[in-house]
């Protein structure tokens, strides 16, 4: 009798970004692909002014209070998605709430952050099968950069 043929588990990738900005590129992505990103979530990290129903945003730490929401989504995400093949946090801003909060969750080698997500690293990343998140994070950042592309008027290139 043969063994049952191990299927390969996929990375797991956690767009966190300031408003809906990884949802909608996470919504365009799937439309392009014309199929659903199960290994992919998005995070929406709040405005202060959006939380006033869940934090008291005149208390002494509301930023604090902030943070640690975001920290929740962010686990609940991870925990929806990782399967222990590695994860990826694609987020908007190096340095922003959402890339700072992301960092708290790599306590290992299986894990990395990207900041500057866009369409055309989601679209790359949704065509990854294996690799350390390492290895396919240096592909990623090497396709978005590639994706960047400034286009001048005839009139400027003579």
């Amino acid at each position: 009798m043969m063994p049952a043929q191990e299927t390969a588990r996929e990375l797991a990738f956690v767009i966190v970004t300031h408003g809906d900005i990884g949802e909608s590129l996470l919504t365009v992505a799937e439309y392009i692909l014309g199929r659903k990103l199960d290994n992919f979530v998005a995070v929406k990290v709040p405005f202060m002014g959006e939380l006033q129903h869940v934090i008291d945003t005149n208390s002494r730490t509301p930023f604090a209070e902030r943070r640690q929401l975001i920290r929740e989504q962010i686990s609940k995400a991870k925990n929806q998605v990782d399967k222990g093949s590695g994860i990826i946090f694609l987020t908007d801003l190096f340095g922003g709430t959402g890339f700072s909060v992301a960092s708290d969750f790599l306590t290992s080698d299986d894990g990395v952050i990207i900041s500057g997500v866009n369409l055309p690293m989601l679209l790359k990343a949704a065509e990854i099968r294996q690799g350390s998140p390492a290895e396919v994070a240096v592909d990623l950042v090497d396709r978005s950069r590639k994706a960047v592309i400034c286009r001048f008027p005839p009139s400027l290139t003579g």
